[in-house]
This record gives C-alpha cells, structure tokens and sequence, in this order.
C-alpha cells in the first residue's frame, strides 16, 4: 500500500480497517489538460472536434447531434495497471447531449450519450460541423491535449462498494475526510478527470442506478428501486465499471449542472467485448 495513504488512514483513526480499506483499492488514470499550440491528429484530447475516419457518422439524439467531449488513443493508456479489459489500440470517442444534459436515470436518457470505438488511429480526419449547430451554446468546448498519470483510487463512503467494507457508522466521518486527503494527495487540485478506478460520488451509488436504467427501470423516483424487478437485478449491479468521469472545468467551459460531474459507465462485460454502445451516464452535481 502506498506508504502516504497508510499514513492517512491512521492520521484519521482508521488503523483498525487498515487491511480492509488496503483491500479496495483500485488504480485509476488520472487525467490531466495540455495546453499545446501543436496540431496533432490522433492525439489524447478533450474538447474541439474528433480526429474521426472517413466514413465517420456524427452520433445524433433527438435529431441533433450531440458534443463531442473527449477521445482517447488506447495506445496512450494501454500500459497502466487499471486498463486491464481495455483495448490496445485504436480511438475511444465519447458525445454527450451538453445542451439539454440529461442526468441518466431514466431509460430513455441513454441516447443522450454515445461512445463510439475506431479500431485504428491511421487516415484520421476533422470533420466538419454537422448542420444546425450552435457552437455559440455550449455545444463546443475548448480543445486540450491531455496526458495520464496512474492514481490510487477508493470507494467513496455512499457507494456500494464502501457499504461492503462494513464500516461502522461512527466511522464514516473520519473515513469521508480520510477520501479527501486521499483526493487532494492524486490530484492535488485539479479537476477529477478520470478514467477507472472508483467514481468520485456526489449525489449516491450509480452502480445499481446503471443496472435498473440500462434493464428499463426509471431510478427518477424511490419507486423505481422498489420495482418487482429491482430485487431480482441487484446482484448484477457490481459488474458496471466507471469508464470516464468529467469534473466541470473552467478551462474546458465544462458544467455539469451546477459544479458537478458527468460519469460513463460500462459493465466489465461489454468492455470486454468492445459493446461501447452498452453505455450508461449519469449526471451528478450538489
């Protein structure tokens, strides 16, 4: 375990759960932006417009076509520890509706995202603008390459994961400001782009939010969690995976909601078969 974080488990009474918490932790890539003047086609980038083959059809919902948030060279990645099921070659492309920002929990938000996997990065172009897009909404973001860096990542305390670890309620405050020190020790700062790892929760536990959307089930209302068949699908929320996760940043004019974080999700499964059309993402802020 990394000698700086045994350090802030007992700094925050935490010694007795040491092996536990040692037990959950999983490596991440952070992400971090590049502010280069270069033009390079094929690279890692946030924001701007995709380096795309020939044949490249804009991913669309509701008629229009959706932002483009990032893409990733799975070169780039494919050394770091946490990339295990991840292809190791190719381009990863991820749209969002960053107009009308559906948050995800109902069923009929899944089109409001795409991701979109190209086997090669070879005879890559920049396409035009679709139609009818206004790059003046925020429907455009600031282009920046980006770089990765591997991180230790935990589980935060109102996920399931951490309701796993059973630890005891009057240890959840110690363990909530044992995951900042965490946090401020990675990332020291910077917006939590990630990819992997463990979410950076707002707003709760997405992993069984993911199971019941993807299988129909609206999460918008407690109902949803009280369907006949909710109970029935439980078991399989721990196969979803965090993929990407987005922090709002000021450099990239990213808001999600108000300050807060957009998430895509995928089971272990689709990943393994390169199903990125499986995806699910949610919408989280304070």
């Amino acid at each position: 375990m990394n000698s700086q974080i045994s350090e802030l488990i007992h700094k925050h009474n935490l010694g007795m759960f040491a092996e536990l918490i040692e037990s959950v932790i999983k490596p991440a890539i952070h992400i971090s932006k590049v502010d280069s003047q270069e033009s390079l086609v094929g690279a890692s980038r946030i924001g701007g417009l995709p380096d795309v083959p020939a044949d490249f059809q804009w991913p669309k919902w509701n008629e229009q076509p959706l932002s483009f948030l990032a893409q990733i060279s799975c070169h780039d990645i494919q050394n770091f520890a946490a990339t295990k099921n991840f292809p190791d070659s190719g381009m990863l492309y991820f749209f969002y509706d960053a107009i009308e920002q559906p948050w995800g929990f109902d069923p009929n938000d899944r089109g409001g995202s795409a991701i979109i996997y190209h086997p090669s990065t070879e005879n890559l172009i920049q396409p035009s603008l679709p139609e009818n897009v206004d790059i003046d909404n925020g429907w455009l973001f600031p282009s920046y390459f980006i770089q990765f860096r591997e991180v230790l990542s935990l589980p935060s305390y109102d996920s399931l994961p951490f309701e796993q670890l059973a630890i005891p309620e009057d240890s959840v405050d110690d363990y909530i400001n044992f995951i900042e020190d965490v946090k401020e020790l990675m990332v020291v700062n910077e917006p939590m782009h990630q990819m992997f790892g463990y979410s950076s929760n707002i707003q709760g536990d997405m992993q069984l939010e993911c199971q019941l959307t993807f299988h129909g089930i609206d999460c918008g209302y407690a109902s949803g969690y009280n369907d006949p068949l909710a109970k029935d699908l439980e078991a399989g929320a721990s196969d979803w995976s965090l993929l990407l996760q987005l922090d709002s940043d000021d450099d990239l004019e990213m808001m999600w909601g108000d300050m807060g974080m957009l998430y895509f999700w995928l089971r272990e499964s689709s990943l393994q078969s390169k199903q990125f059309n499986e995806v699910c993402t949610i919408l989280q802020c304070s």
